[in-house]
């Protein structure tokens, strides 16, 4: 049973309910409480009746004369005392003498009625109207309550009935939305699927943005898993091979321990070579997504800065000079951590790719309101075309140069921890000039 047919049951059964409750109400107090005097009723219905005569070219016009109403019965007589017109039941009639405008009371098979005559004269003739109603007659406010009731209630069960329908359907659409939207992200067919739901009720469009905001994080998640599972398997099968190709030959061509432990040698380096970059993938999907903790705080980036260039060690044999220009009194809020990672990888990366007995040029300075971090360079240089491809995962302008054991991770990383602290990182490169990295926090 959906919600919306129970919602519609349970608004017309309250409803039932409480058309019962107020007609037993009605009734009670028809019973104890309001007068309804059938003398009176009499009364008004036979002088009703009496206004209501018309003779008219020598007859009465009968159909404007109501001979029985609201309980009573009203017997119409001529001048001359015969009967013309009456509804009453057989053995109701009275033979008693007419007494104008006089409420007696007469017994008919042991029941007490009210009798009430008039006459109209009409000067050529007249009518005599006599009135005849049980003395325990309640039927004037209950007939109309019973009226009221079978004409109204009807009405009203069809309006609750169509009116609930309507609500429920108008409030349970939304979820119709939600649901094929969540269907489409559970079968995989479109992950980018989302409720975006505009117009209904306030309550079901803050579930609708609740559910957006899960389908983004499911949606992320799913392309930061593929990724990552892409990545590892494209990155970790060079050294697994020649893991597996070392041991191969330690069993087959090794004689002496010195073969062994320099075949050793060699596994140990690709194992730690695996080991950095799945860290490193780790890392770098982890910080996307935010399930690892990096906390912040508002520190001197001058001096961090400074004590980190002071610390790195470049690779040696290529003639490059390292300048820094660090203005003092920079301040940020910055994780020290991720930080260091940002100034090693853009360091190395400008060693990696500077020219031989080149130079690395390193600023640091606080413009309107920002630190900003240059790292720049006299290198080999970017195409115009592959400036946007520095900060994609695995990606290297020149696979030769530099060490083996770069996973092409640097740039991509440098770009999250900015976008992580709220800055961004941009490149500008000229083909065989060199490049300037700059990181804004």
């Amino acid at each position: 049973m959906s919600a919306k047919f129970r919602l519609t049951l349970w608004f017309t059964l309250m409803i039932l309910l409480l058309s019962a409750m107020v007609l037993v109400f009605l009734l009670v107090i028809n019973a104890h409480a309001l007068p309804d005097n059938p003398a009176d009723r009499l009364v008004d219905v036979v002088l009703d009746n009496a206004d209501d005569v018309e003779f008219d070219n020598g007859r009465f016009d009968w159909e404007d004369l109501d001979p029985y109403s609201h309980g009573v019965y009203c017997f119409f007589y001529d001048s001359a005392g015969q009967l013309r017109l009456s509804a009453a039941p057989e053995g109701l009639e009275r033979t008693e003498p007419f007494k104008p405008n006089v409420i007696r009371t007469v017994d008919i098979d042991g029941s007490e009625y009210y009798m009430y005559d008039a006459y109209v004269d009409m000067s050529v003739t007249g009518l005599w109207i006599r009135g005849l109603i049980d003395s325990t007659d309640r039927s004037g406010l209950m007939h109309t309550i019973l009226v009221l009731t079978a004409t109204l209630l009807p009405a009203i069960l069809i309006l609750t009935i169509g009116g609930g329908w309507l609500i429920a359907w108008d409030t349970f659409r939304p979820m119709e939305k939600i649901l094929r939207a969540a269907d489409s992200i559970s079968d995989g067919a479109d992950l980018s699927a989302r409720v975006d739901l505009r117009r209904g009720p306030r309550e079901m469009r803050r579930l609708s943005q609740a559910f957006d905001r899960m389908f983004s994080r499911l949606e992320r998640a799913f392309h930061a898993e593929r990724q990552f599972a892409s990545d590892a398997s494209h990155e970790l099968r060079t050294p697994i091979t020649v893991i597996l190709a070392q041991c191969d030959r330690a069993r087959r061509k090794d004689r002496t321990p010195e073969d062994f432990l320099a075949s050793i040698d060699v596994i140990e380096g690709q194992a730690r070579r695996m080991s950095d970059l799945v860290q490193q993938l780790l890392g770098l999907t982890r910080m996307q997504h935010g399930t690892d903790r990096y906390p912040m705080k508002e520190a001197d980036l001058s001096g961090f800065i400074r004590a980190g260039v002071e610390e790195f060690l470049p690779a040696e044999g290529r003639g490059i000079r390292l300048e820094a220009e660090i203005e003092p009194g920079v301040t940020a809020r910055f994780n020290p951590t991720l930080i260091s990672r940002v100034l090693q990888n853009l360091l190395e990366n400008a060693y990696k790719y500077g020219k031989e007995n080149g130079h690395i040029r390193l600023s640091l300075r606080q413009e309107e309101g920002r630190a900003v971090l240059r790292v720049e360079d006299d290198g080999i240089g970017i195409a115009p075309e592959n400036l946007d491809k520095v900060w994609q995962r695995f990606w290297q302008a020149d696979a030769s140069r530099g060490d083996e054991g770069s996973s092409g991770l640097g740039l991509a990383m440098v770009k999250e921890i900015a976008a992580f602290h709220g800055g961004e990182a941009k490149v500008e490169s000229r083909l065989g000039e060199g490049s300037v990295f700059t990181v804004i926090l």
